[in-house]
């Protein structure tokens, strides 16, 4: 398979975590009580937890295979770009202007980062 699509799952993977993560722990509470930690994990918490803990794996694979200097920045803007829209669509988050130019910016520098010349 190639990089490039392990690497595309992977930041799929990682921003879908991180939306059931945060989805997830509103219905998640941690307490101390007499000295005693208790804590009441979501379902949707734990599948973001694993999501994400199965993107970190993902990652050490393709980063082992890619410069670091590529891999890093376009992780970042990826799951960065993944994760404003998926709080666009789904939890009807607003994006203005300057946010989308960011978005923008990001995904160039992605494209940048790859011209090989």
């Amino acid at each position: 398979m190639s990089i490039w699509i392990i690497f595309l799952i992977y930041a799929v993977l990682s921003a879908t975590g991180l939306f059931m993560i945060k989805t997830g722990a509103d219905n998640s509470g941690l307490a101390f009580s007499d000295g005693l930690f208790s804590m009441q994990l979501s379902p949707r918490l734990v599948i973001g937890l694993a999501f994400y803990i199965i993107s970190f794996l993902m990652s050490v694979y393709v980063v082992s295979r890619l410069k670091l200097s590529v891999f890093y920045p376009m992780s970042t803007g990826t799951i960065l770009v993944i994760t404003s829209l998926l709080g666009f669509f789904v939890l009807r988050e607003q994006i203005g202007f300057w946010q989308l130019l960011g978005m923008g910016l990001i995904l160039a520098g992605v494209v940048a980062i790859n011209i090989r010349v």
